[in-house]
């Protein structure tokens, strides 16, 4: 089967992905010294904050439990596909299962999302800069995950510097305007498109089509949801059919 391809990147040298920063603290300005794992690979950051396996192994024995991961990974949704409401035209098994033996593909970042039960959060960061993108539709746990230098590393919410609510600043993962108005900060520049926007469920509606504006109004009350904007407007009849269907993911 396809998923027992072999992984052929098996250039990483973990030493050279740990960097040193020293932060001042406190009135004697003491310093200290933090690591941060920097990674070409999402998949690493992902495994270092939620596999303990991998967070126990030395460091000479990390690369290639990535490595393996992937391939598991791949094995697991082979077997398993069935048990997730993936859209089978949009995004098939054959897909999946390729994409998660290769490095920072969107459907392997998106199917992260819903097996480790997170939300990846990629913080484009280009020189003082930055453009967060939300990759997965449920609300779960952001994990925010920086790309800076053609290097992923964790971040901390905290260290984003954003204030009020976090997610008035997320973009959508193929936007390519917005906050940063500027193409350069497109995710297109920092991982694969394999896929062409983050659709991956069956919907819960039909098609949009189906309906009339008063129609979506009803079900988006039924199923408490707001039909109105936050500036008070009435919400589009687009706007109420994926609001719905969202709901439902």
């Amino acid at each position: 089967m396809e998923h027992f391809l072999s992984y052929n990147n098996n250039s990483d040298k973990y030493s050279d992905k740990i960097t040193i920063n020293k932060y001042t603290q406190g009135e004697n300005e003491c310093k200290v010294n933090v690591n941060i794992l920097k990674s070409n690979n999402i998949l690493e950051i992902v495994l270092s904050k939620k596999d303990y396996n991998y967070q126990i192994l030395s460091p000479e024995e990390k690369s290639n439990y990535v490595q393996k991961k992937s391939l598991e990974l791949s094995t697991f949704i082979d077997l398993n596909y069935d048990n997730y409401n993936y859209h089978k035209r949009k995004f098939n098994k054959n897909l999946l299962t390729r994409s998660l033996q290769l490095k920072n593909q969107l459907s392997a970042i998106l199917f992260y999302n819903d097996y480790y039960n997170i939300n990846i959060i990629i913080c484009n960061k280009i020189y003082d800069m930055m453009k967060l993108y939300k990759t997965g539709l449920k609300d779960l746990e952001y994990m925010f995950i920086e790309y800076n230098d053609n290097n992923f590393n964790h971040i901390n919410e905290s260290d984003l510097n954003i204030e009020g609510d976090i997610k008035y600043n997320l973009s959508k993962v193929n936007e390519t305007m917005g906050p940063v108005d500027d193409p350069y900060y497109s995710l297109e520049n920092v991982i694969n498109f394999d896929i062409k926007d983050n659709i991956i469920y069956n919907l819960y509606l039909k098609p949009i089509t189906n309906y009339k504006v008063e129609e979506l109004s009803k079900l988006a009350s039924e199923f408490d949801i707001n039909v109105k904007k936050e500036n008070g407007k009435k919400k589009t009849k687009k706007e109420l059919f994926d609001d719905i269907n969202l709901s439902k993911f």
